[in-house]
């Protein structure tokens, strides 16, 4: 398992594209990789679920998770009610994680093969051993 702490702040990088997880501070839903401005809407706070764990952003306090079923190219949003997650070590490089939909090979997947422009979506995708799929956290 993942040396995540509980109760603990952290922005959520991008292995490949050096952009952080963020949630667009326009509509306060969608969940896109953007350049760290070291804003509040780039924070998560890691709650202990069951089985892994729900990441609730530090500006909102809303879940990151996604509408609908989960599939190949559902894309990250901000939700009232917790997700769970699962997160790994990646299996290539120890100090990347990825997110997985619980018991699914589906993570987090920041689009476009890693695009590193401010506002690529981020959405779920079958694992693979694209970078872009690995995210480093780093306590904020």
């Amino acid at each position: 398992m993942a040396d995540i702490e509980e109760g603990h702040h952290y922005q959520i990088t991008n292995a490949k594209a050096g952009t952080v997880l963020d949630l667009n501070g326009m509509d306060n839903y969608t969940i896109v990789g953007y350049t760290n401005k070291n804003g509040d809407n780039q924070k998560w706070e890691m709650q202990r679920s069951e089985n892994g764990w729900y990441l609730k952003n530090v500006g909102t306090g809303a879940y990151l998770g996604f509408e609908g079923d989960p599939h190949e190219g559902t894309r990250l949003t901000a939700w009232a009610d917790p997700c769970e997650w699962q997160i790994w070590k990646d299996e290539q490089d120890s100090s990347a994680y990825r997110l997985f939909i619980p018991n699914t090979t589906l993570n987090i997947d920041l689009s476009d093969h890693g695009n590193s422009k401010p506002g690529t979506p981020i959405g779920l995708w079958g694992k693979w051993e694209g970078r872009h799929q690995c995210w480093h956290f780093s306590e904020a």
